[in-house]
């Protein structure tokens, strides 16, 4: 391991030093109750509030935070905006968190930034029986970086919550929600309003607006009257399904949206089109940051088929076509399950589509087979190289009393083998499931997480 690469090793180690710390029955049960982001906020206000310099928006949701933020970024840098885009977690390399136009902060940058933060934070008189966020540290990372680099815009993608999510004390001016419904009920619950009512903490005192993708109802009602009360205090909405409409041209190569003082036409291949609403959202978003930047922001006109999801309906190789995607429940594979239906009408009867699933006993099994069952000609379920997830269901059960025969390889490189040794040229593998297991595939094929970008069609479109 080379000096700097052990700097960046020790530095990772210390991220997650304040909060291994506390003994871990004071870190379980309820956010609200274990939570304190506001020392996320203090160490903010101690290096000087970097985060008010900058433009920040914020992005929180159950499904699609990720392709939201993404989205977002990849928009606004094809408008000309230097910007800014935090994630969160990884799939490889701790680095992809803090990217600047598209590519991740370099190791020199990432461990001489981490000593700033790490000087201010210990300063700071944490309690014993509380931490900093290991989040929040490297947002605070983020911020001081943007900062510095001279950053216009910079997009930050929340963790399950809000309320009491570390990367939400980031002053931001803007806040989008992709679709929220009920997960993390140990964390946010126990109910699902109690869900929607954490994450629709990203309204803070600062946001001056808020972009929303298509909500499922009970989520939409919970939402209401933080929404009005959002209006009443000038905060504008914009909304997928309301004052935000897109549609597909003909050839499926451009979606086009409208909304109140813009249009944006988005150039993109078939990995994108199942993400529709999401661009549709994130477009709302970048007018926004483009008007109060002061540019030009009736027209919105940009290419995004150079674009990589990472982890999201990305094809990893072809003959046969190798999708990996993280759905974890009905409404992330119903994106799947959209994809594989336009593959196959492009394919016609010939290509066989092989399921490789991997569920841990937190994920919602039952959706996603129920989901992508009926266009797999074979599932095989597997499990993660991570041990912090368990996987004590019988999935290959389960699928049978749905009407799907079903095998189980733990193993997941052996899944994945097993998989492609089942596969003729014209078939289809999709690698769907948690994101631990999103990173055993990419590390699997020896898929770089770096940038988010390639030259426009050179990768070209998965079907």
């Amino acid at each position: 391991m080379t000096p700097i690469a052990e700097q960046v090793t020790e530095m990772i180690r210390w991220i997650f030093s304040s909060y291994s710390r506390v003994p871990r029955e004071l870190r379980q049960g309820f956010d609200r109750d274990v939570r304190h982001p506001e020392w996320t906020r203090r160490l903010l206000d101690a290096m000087g509030r970097p985060d008010e310099r900058v433009y920040n928006v914020a992005v929180t949701g159950s499904k699609g935070k990720g392709s939201h933020a993404i989205l977002t970024a990849a928009i606004l840098q094809q408008m000309g905006v230097r910007v800014g885009l935090f994630t969160s977690p990884h799939l490889i390399d701790f680095l992809e968190r803090i990217r600047l136009q598209g590519m991740p902060i370099s190791e020199e940058d990432f461990v001489r930034v981490g000593g700033m933060v790490r000087e201010a934070a210990s300063a700071l008189p944490v309690p014993e029986d509380q931490y900093i966020g290991p989040v929040g540290l490297v947002a605070a990372m983020a911020a001081r970086w943007y900062e510095e680099q001279g950053v216009e815009a910079a997009v930050y993608e929340l963790g399950r919550g809000a309320r009491h999510d570390d990367v939400n004390q980031v002053v931001h001016r803007g806040a989008i929600i992709a679709p929220i419904f009920g997960e993390h009920l140990d964390r946010l619950g126990p109910s699902w309003e109690d869900v929607v009512i954490a994450k629709m903490g990203i309204l803070t005192e600062h946001a001056a607006w808020a972009s929303l993708s298509l909500q499922p109802p009970l989520s939409r009602k919970v939402m209401a009257p933080f929404l009005t009360a959002f209006r009443a205090k000038g905060g504008e909405v914009y909304e997928v399904g309301n004052d935000l409409e897109w549609s597909l041209d003909d050839a499926r190569t451009r979606v086009q949206v409208r909304g109140p003082g813009f249009t944006a036409d988005i150039q993109v291949d078939e990995r994108l089109v199942p993400y529709a609403d999401n661009l549709a959202a994130s477009a709302a978003a970048a007018h926004r940051v483009l008007r109060d930047l002061g540019r030009s922001a009736q027209e919105i006109a940009v290419d995004l088929r150079g674009l990589v999801l990472i982890g999201r309906l990305q094809r990893v190789r072809r003959e046969p076509d190798v999708v990996i995607d993280g759905a974890i429940h009905s409404l992330s594979a119903a994106y799947v399950r959209r994809f594989a239906e336009a593959w196959r009408a492009r394919r016609g009867e010939g290509g066989r589509i092989h399921l490789v699933l991997s569920l841990p006993d937190d994920k919602d099994a039952e959706g996603v087979i129920r989901e992508l069952g009926p266009i797999a000609h074979r599932i095989l379920f597997t499990e993660t190289t991570n041990p912090a997830l368990h996987f004590t269901r019988d999935l290959v059960s389960l699928a049978a009393a749905l009407g799907y025969a079903a095998s189980r390889e733990a193993n997941p490189d052996d899944a994945i083998r097993s998989a492609l040794g089942a596969a003729s040229r014209d078939d289809l593998v999709l690698l769907v499931g948690t994101q631990s297991f999103v990173g055993d595939a990419l590390r699997h094929f020896d898929v770089p997480t770096g940038p988010i970008w390639t030259r426009a069609g050179e990768d070209g479109p998965p079907c």
